[in-house]
């Protein structure tokens, strides 16, 4: 069953804003998606640069596991480490192979079953907005980032040295009850959506589920 989530906003302070907290089986969300076809080509593009290949969804390296999530430090979204996982899957997503841009090294994202893998991995730092967040990746210290800054739809979301701009710079914005869309503050206008095998951004869609994502406390997974 489906745990209670709620939504809640908490004044404005020096610490880390909060605005997501979850309370939801993630196990029951990733067997209730197994029969989706969305991204299903995720489960056969293998895993993330660290190796994991793709397969049933769910962390621990497998299938997530039964019990919920409990309301409090597991619950909540804020700085700290979290996976990405995709709602409809449960794959989560991670940093894949090297790539380039203006011959400036990049890596291109990728899915993985594994989601305590470290490309798998993302350290969540605050800014000064509230909900607004950097996610560097674990492996790398690259920062989660939209493409040459570019505003069109199927730019591709890779990892890239930190910079502090703000296509590197994301609103965790509640969706629904239990999962949340990712907004490059340089276009919030889009949102971080699921390929077959890797992200980009397109026009945010409420209906869109390759954009919905659960994000996870890596300590609690």
């Amino acid at each position: 069953m489906l745990g209670v989530a709620s939504l809640a906003l908490l004044g404005a302070c020096k610490s880390t804003p909060l605005d997501v907290v979850y309370s939801v089986d993630i196990g029951a969300v990733a067997d209730a998606a197994s029969d989706a076809d969305v991204v299903d080509a995720a489960a056969d593009g293998g895993g993330a640069g660290g190796g994991a290949g793709g397969g049933a969804a769910g962390g621990n390296g497998g299938r997530a596991g039964s019990a919920a999530v409990e309301a409090g430090p597991c619950s909540m979204v804020g700085a700290g480490r979290y996976a990405l996982r995709l709602r409809t899957t449960g794959l989560c997503l991670g940093q894949g192979t090297p790539t380039a841009v203006f011959g400036n090294p990049a890596f291109s994202l990728d899915f993985s079953a594994d989601c305590r893998l470290p490309t798998s991995t993302w350290q969540l730092s605050a800014t000064a907005l509230p909900n607004v967040f950097s996610l560097l990746n674990l492996a790398s210290g690259y920062a989660l980032d939209v493409e040459t800054a570019s505003i069109r739809d199927g730019t591709p979301v890779i990892t890239y040295v930190e910079t502090g701009f703000d296509n590197q710079r994301f609103e965790v914005r509640a969706r629904d009850e239990f999962a949340s869309e990712l907004r490059p503050q340089h276009h919030p206008q889009s949102c971080i959506s699921a390929t077959a095998t890797s992200a980009q951004i397109t026009a945010c869609e409420p209906a869109d589920s390759s954009q919905a994502w659960l994000l996870q406390r890596s300590d609690c997974l």
